[in-house]
């Protein structure tokens, strides 16, 4: 395939390599940044910067998100009715601090479930690839 016709196929953009280890590194942590805001959010009440904090420690860094990701996913959660928010002092500034709703914590609950269900065909197939010859060339 020549190159006009792969970049006609992506829109003008460069395939992302998939066998790149970064490079699903990357999508995983953008999928899990939500799930694991409720998750830390499921705990207790916190200010945004003590959810960044919480993330990137309960996931051992796995995923850290940055301010500028949590900031627009709290405020989408808050303005969807899975969290509350209330003006504390903290440290002697105000910040504003969330709270799960009912909502959110019923929310967290089928994330857990849907993550679990991808988990378990995540690990079927990586068992499936452990009882799967190897192709490539054959010695005889």
């Amino acid at each position: 395939m020549n190159a006009a016709t792969k970049s006609a196929r992506t829109g003008g953009r460069q395939a992302p390599d998939y066998s790149d280890p970064s490079y699903w590194r990357g999508i995983i942590k953008m999928s899990l940044s939500k799930f694991f805001v409720l998750g830390v959010l499921h705990r207790k009440p916190m200010h945004g910067y003590e959810v960044v904090q919480a993330v990137e420690k309960s996931t051992k860094g796995c995923c850290s998100p940055s301010e500028g990701t949590v900031y627009p996913v709290l405020n989408e959660f808050e303005a969807g009715g899975y969290l509350s928010s209330t003006a504390q002092v903290v440290q002697g500034r105000s910040r504003k601090v969330y709270e799960l709703t009912d909502k959110g914590r019923d929310a967290f609950q089928v994330a857990v479930d849907a993550w679990l269900d991808a988990t378990d065909c995540i690990v079927a197939s990586k068992l499936a690839t452990e009882n799967t010859p190897k192709r490539g060339r054959q010695e005889g």
